[in-house]
């Protein structure tokens, strides 16, 4: 990413909160002493608490009286990061207590909710102006009563009168307290009397405001016992009269808008991306190189450059893989790549936390609430980017009784509450750890090789490829493997233990061929949002949906599709929609993405597909579009670990491109793809022949991108996360060696 030389002299929290470079701290010319800004409780919740449990100033330049005023400067030096290389452009306001320079703990008020700082014109002395600017909260900040824009900004001027002083009240949400912001006035500074402004102007600082405060307050007391002491009944006969009359007048204007026909804004998108940050994640992690740059200025639109789909392409970081001095904790103290390609990631369901899976067996832990971004190095070849470390990392090959070598990961999943993390391995034995990633809860157990009928044995007895949490409930989990078989287990603690080791509850399916012969399962396990069907991939090119309810081991599948990417090519990876009524399918050997209907294959429609010779001589499957609904093109994958995601709403799907090893000028893509309307069946009939439609599909949809963009130079685009709620993006990279 190209950055401008002002945007590297700011301190990167303010980057991130948009504090414009003109912004500084340096005090103008035009006043005779900083602005102060003096923090009070309200009259009327003076009484519930005290003002420091509530205020707390982080600058050295502060001070308190009888716990009632808590004033500081608006200067450099006022500010926690006044010691840092970079000076401060502002002081920041929020309940963060690490992140800002004056804390208000108040539920109302944001993480980072109001900056101050001053902004100076060409003379720095009749342009000068105090800048209050909203961070974007959700109560607002407001100035004299008025509500400012989210992600506003007021500017006050500095030279308005004579000399003396000029106050304006600031409230941060519906917090309890008042920040009045005192402004100097002063036309200007006469030179013979300059030495007399300089003696007088800490006198100013130090009484001026506190006289202010306690007059302010004996006069509303006074006024306050006057009112009270009032018995004039003429008085109050008006006052009564006054109060109806506007009340009613109230109760009027709200019985006319009720009359009044509803008027309605449309939303009107914005016409022009920031080409300037062109990755299309909010959360880029680079699986190769920590110092290569996975954010590249490559955009290309497929038609208009309008962003009308809501795509998360606004900003992006990079998550690096951490220290490369771990060592493997199965006792051969095995130093491990910090360079190995990402093999899978997915997010916590809240979204506050990523966790990644490397092909060297570790588990990277990324906190996005915590997470402290690293300085870029000084080497000349090094990327100028900043960088995320994780907080955490963990060795995968943690088991005692394991004397198996060491395993690549190839499938991660969080449980629905968030608490445990399922992790699947090429051994037969996944796991499940706690959130921290700290404790192994449990180990499952291995099956008997020599025991042919995968439904007799107490685990897998090959490699999981997949894992999976019920959607709804915490303590079920689903593995799936090279054995060809699908296993549920539960962690409620009632499960059957063997040398303390999970035994599995019971088999849900053994995956076969066209030809009813045992295959094996190389994709993933996609679980219904339901939690009452699975989706797998197999060896043989079929997509299965299978039935998760049941004593018996089932041997036949709700739906099934064969030679689902032509021939034999095996299905690496397959998921549902957020609704469940689409599939998602993706081959290594291919470079298509594929989307099939999961209702119809369910029906049984189009489960043994013709074949025929295609121009190249090769076997490819023929699939009614009433299924196959559409093809997204120009998606090369030449690792297992390649993925797909679909949007939130579940009308988009993006994915990843590969480039060859050795190609260091070729970008590992990130392609988007809008899919066709979804058809409407009606719910009074449920034959296919007198199903309804919205809009026939006659043919397959052959989609090309709507947005591409070049995200990894010399990497290939392997996993991809699309978080349901927060509209973000996750994906990670090979290496490229």
């Amino acid at each position: 990413m190209s950055v401008t030389s002002e945007m590297t002299n700011m301190h990167p929290l303010e980057n991130e909160l948009c504090i414009p470079p003109t912004a500084t701290l340096s005090i103008p010319s035009s006043i005779p002493f900083p602005i102060k800004l003096v923090f009070a409780l309200q009259w009327q919740d003076a009484v519930k608490g005290n003002l420091v449990e509530i205020v707390t100033i982080a600058g050295p330049n502060s001070s308190t009286e009888n716990n009632e005023v808590i004033s500081t400067c608006l200067s450099i030096e006022s500010s926690m990061r006044s010691s840092a290389d970079i000076p401060p452009k502002c002081i920041i306001v929020g309940r963060q207590a690490s992140t800002v320079d004056v804390r208000v703990d108040h539920k109302s008020v944001s993480r980072r909710h109001t900056a101050f700082y001053y902004r100076h014109g060409h003379d720095n002395k009749n342009s000068s102006v105090l800048v209050i600017q909203d961070l974007g909260g959700k109560h607002g900040t407001y100035v004299d009563d008025r509500r400012l824009d989210k992600n506003g900004t007021m500017e006050l001027p500095l030279l308005s009168g004579d000399v003396g002083l000029e106050n304006h009240v600031i409230r941060f949400g519906n917090a309890p307290v008042t920040c009045k912001v005192y402004i100097p006035k002063a036309k200007e500074i006469d030179a013979n009397n300059s030495d007399l402004v300089r003696c007088s102007k800490e006198n100013m600082q130090q009484n001026s405001f506190s006289e202010e405060y306690h007059v302010e307050r004996k006069e509303i007391e006074s006024n306050d016992n006057n009112e009270a002491k009032s018995n004039d009944d003429e008085k109050k006969e008006t006052d009564v009269a006054t109060t109806r009359e506007a009340r009613e007048a109230q109760i009027a204007a709200m019985i006319a808008s009720l009359d009044s026909a509803p008027t309605y804004k449309p939303y009107i998108p914005p016409k022009k991306l920031n080409e300037n940050t062109a990755n299309g994640s909010t959360s880029s992690l680079n699986g190769g190189d920590p110092n290569e740059t996975s954010i590249q200025n490559g955009v290309h639109h497929n038609g208009s450059n309008d962003n009308n789909h809501n795509l998360p392409i606004t900003s992006s970081i990079t998550l690096s893989p951490g220290s490369n001095s771990f060592t493997s904790s199965d006792g051969t103290n095995t130093p491990l790549q910090v360079s190995s390609a990402v093999a899978t990631l997915c997010f916590e369901p809240s979204g506050s936390r990523l966790v990644a899976g490397h092909r060297d067996g570790t588990i990277r832990f990324y906190d996005f609430h915590g997470m402290k971004p690293t300085a870029p190095n000084t080497d000349s070849n090094s990327s100028s980017e900043v960088i995320h470390a994780p907080f955490r990392i963990v060795d995968s090959d943690n088991d005692p009784l394991d004397q198996t070598g060491r395993h690549v990961l190839t499938a991660i999943g969080p449980s629905p509450t968030g608490s445990q993390w399922i992790v699947g391995t090429t051994s037969s034995q996944p796991k499940v750890l706690d959130r921290e990633g700290r404790t192994t809860i449990y180990h499952f157990c291995k099956g008997d090789n020599y025991v042919t009928d995968a439904s007799n044995t107490k685990g897998h007895t090959a490699g999981v490829t997949g894992v999976a949490f019920h959607p709804l409930v915490k303590d079920i989990c689903w593995t799936c493997g090279l054995d060809g078989s699908i296993r549920q287990w539960d962690l409620s603690g009632k499960g059957r233990m063997q040398f303390g080791k999970l035994i599995c509850q019971k088999v849900l399916a053994k995956c076969k061929n066209e030809k009813g012969q045992r295959t094996q399962i190389v994709s993933c396990l996609g679980a219904h949002p339901s939690g009452r069907k699975l989706v797998v991939g197999t060896a043989c090119g079929s997509i299965q949906i299978w039935n998760c309810f049941g004593g018996m081991v089932s041997s036949r599948p709700l739906g099934a599709v064969y030679s689902a990417h032509g021939g034999t090519k095996p299905v690496t990876f397959v998921g549902f929609n957020v609704n469940g009524e689409r599939i998602v399918s993706r081959s290594e050997s291919d470079d298509t993405v594929r989307v099939w209907d999961a209702v119809r294959m369910e029906k049984g429609v189009g489960s043994t597909s013709r074949k025929f010779s295609d121009r190249n001589g090769g076997e490819d499957g023929q699939h009614p579009p009433s299924i196959l609904l559409a093809i997204c093109c120009g998606l090369p994958a030449l690792n297992e670990a390649a993925t797909c995601a679909f949007s939130p709403d579940g009308k988009t799907i993006c994915a990843g491109t590969s480039v060859d090893r050795g190609a260091e000028n070729d970008f590992g893509k990130l392609k988007f793809y809008r899919l066709p309307e979804e058809e409407k069946r009606s719910k009074t009939n449920k034959d296919e022949s007198t199903t309804k439609f919205s809009k026939k599909i006659k043919t397959t949809a052959i989609l090309e991108p709507l947005l591409t963009l070049d995200v990894a130079k010399g990497a290939s685009v392997l996993g991809v996360s699309w978080h349901p709620k927060l509209n973000q993006i996750a994906f990670g990279t090979s290496n490229g060696t």
